[in-house]
């Protein structure tokens, strides 16, 4: 519900607060008075689309501007504000706002004094307003708004099935999007997939496991290089530990020399006893010594081309490294990397397993479809009755209106692509809504279809102008009647010229415009007497003052019984 509404330098209606009560609220006043542009400032206030026609509501040679409308927060504002994460009041304030910099006006939106941008008023829009002007065919062009309306009219019979179509859609979409992935992959990487599947090969043929292997080769190589050094250094050792020479006893010999005089030294002095036992652990540990030597003599047995195979694999290791630009760690990296990328390319199976995962969620999300499809053409045969009843009322005795469907490729909303089809006339066949009704019977379609869906929308405020052009008499009071009906539910706002119709309102602001020291300005006058309200429906009348006056008097007697 919008409650008041605050004009700073407007043109037309400079700085002007207005506020606004529940129920239904007509504007009247005579052509020119400032009807179109208070229909204006509400489209401006939460605009949809960027226009330069905005700026013309800015009030000539003003510095800055502002229209201000301060609405009831309902639940699905309230929703829509934690999913904005914009504070919550009682009250939504909504501000435009439009400064002059360097000759243009530049214009901005603020909720609840935040800054926010345009999609988010026009995502806002859509909860606070809903316009239905002369002309208006948003409704008649737009088959996803057809849809979508039709599904509100049956909302809670329906809710759970779209539920379904929109999950079971979502999960065969990842599926398929699975699939169409794997299939990409497998066309586009036919080149990667050889050209890896011969870099694994090269790779494997080196048989590279030890990330040490070139250090431990390099240490072998010098060893190698150094083998005939090596046996007659170790050669030397032995013969001096071990090998006693005639003249030149070992140092083993000696080692048993020196433990058979301790020995007997330490029967005649036992304080020598630890020192026998010290050089007889000295004794084992050199035998131990001789042994190891003797075991490191043994591997200098090597056959010498085996120093030849060694360089070679060393040349062969820094080969591949300076090919590939990596050292021996990363090349086993590399081809561990790559042997598993070749599995899971190579796996046949996967393309049929994503394809069956595919066809099996395309047969729940087709079956939801349907039964969704069904559900949809059971609630258009009854917008259809209640439509046609409707626009009888309205004044086309002889109105046919179809809801014709096409089945579509699945999407999030289905498959159906629905198109409303009318006939005003005998022997003219149905055609596009769009395209066959006049605009007097677009008018009338409009307002019947908002008095059906009203109830079932989420916007608060539904604003009429001149949705009456070209009725009277008996279906204006159908319309005054209907208007009245959409007021129940919903705060409903009219611009109208039919004093039958302003009669039924429960709420009447008149715009009267004056000129003052040249300036045009036009004033909101609320008009809470019966008596000024009797005046302003005789104007709308015209005609003989008296006959003018006595049929607002029986307009308002006939709303007040």
């Amino acid at each position: 519900m919008l409650n008041s509404l605050r004009f700073q330098n407007i043109a037309l209606f400079g700085n002007t607060e207005i506020d606004f009560e529940k129920g239904f609220t007509a504007f009247t006043g005579q052509t020119g008075s400032g009807k179109s542009i208070f229909i204006d400032t509400l489209n401006a206030l939460l605009a949809n689309k960027k226009t330069p026609l905005d700026n013309r509501l800015v009030a000539e040679g003003s510095l800055c501007s502002s229209i201000e409308g301060v609405f009831s927060v309902l639940q699905n504002t309230k929703n829509w504000l934690i999913n904005q994460e914009l504070d919550i009041d009682e009250e939504l304030i909504v501000t435009r706002e439009w400064r002059l910099k360097e000759n243009k006006y530049k214009s901005r939106f603020r909720i609840n004094g935040v800054i926010v941008n345009r999609d988010q008023i026009s995502e806002l829009r859509s909860l606070l307003l809903d316009f239905t002007l002369q002309g208006d065919t948003y409704i008649l062009n737009n088959s996803l708004h057809q849809l979508s309306l039709l599904d509100s009219l049956g909302l809670n019979l329906i809710k759970e099935s779209i539920t379904k179509v929109k999950q079971n859609w979502n999960i065969w979409n990842d599926s398929n999007f699975r699939l169409e992935e794997a299939r990409v992959r497998t066309m586009n990487s036919k080149k990667e997939f050889e050209e890896m599947k011969y870099i694994y090969q090269d790779l494997d043929k080196l048989e590279l496991e030890d990330p040490n292997e070139q250090i431990k080769l390099e240490t072998d190589q010098n060893r190698l290089s150094n083998i005939l050094r090596l046996k007659e250094g170790v050669k030397s050792l032995l013969t001096r530990l071990n090998e006693s020479l005639d003249e030149y006893p070992s140092i083993l010999d000696h080692a048993d020399f020196c433990i058979n005089e301790l020995k007997s030294l330490s029967q005649i002095d036992s304080s020598l006893e630890p020192i026998s036992e010290s050089f007889y652990t000295i004794t084992n540990n050199l035998n131990d010594l001789i042994y190891q030597i003797n075991d490191y003599e043994k591997t200098l047995d090597i056959d010498p081309s085996f120093l030849n195979d060694l360089q070679v694999r060393l040349s062969t290791l820094k080969f591949y490294q300076k090919k590939y630009q990596r050292n021996i760690s990363d090349l086993i990296q590399y081809k561990n990397e790559l042997f598993n990328s070749l599995s899971l390319q190579e796996s046949s199976n996967s393309i049929n397993e994503y394809s069956s995962d595919e066809n099996k969620k395309r047969t729940i999300r087709d079956k939801s479809n349907k039964d969704l499809s069904v559900i949809r053409k059971n609630i258009a045969s009854q917008l259809e009755e209640k439509l046609i009843i409707s626009l009888k009322k309205l004044g086309i005795p002889n109105v046919r209106f179809k809801v014709v469907f096409e089945e579509c490729e699945p999407t999030i909303n289905g498959i159906d692509k629905v198109n409303f089809m009318f006939s005003a006339n005998p022997g003219i066949p149905l055609a596009s809504l769009a395209e066959t009704a006049s605009g007097g019977e677009k008018s009338r379609v409009l307002l019947a279809i908002k008095a059906i869906f009203s109830t079932f929308e989420n916007c608060n405020l539904l604003i009429f102008d001149e949705i009456d052009s070209g009725v009277s008499g008996s279906i204006s009071s159908y319309v005054a009647n209907l208007l009245c009906e959409l007021a129940n539910h919903r705060q409903v706002f009219c611009v109208t010229h039919q004093p039958l119709i302003a009669a039924f309102a429960d709420n009447h602001f008149a715009l009267k415009k004056s000129v003052i020291s040249g300036h045009t300005k036009s004033d909101f006058i609320n008009l809470r007497e019966i008596s000024d309200r009797q005046r302003e429906l005789a104007l709308l009348a015209g005609g003989e003052i008296v006959e003018a006056n006595a049929y607002a008097a029986s307009l308002l007697e006939h709303k007040a019984a």
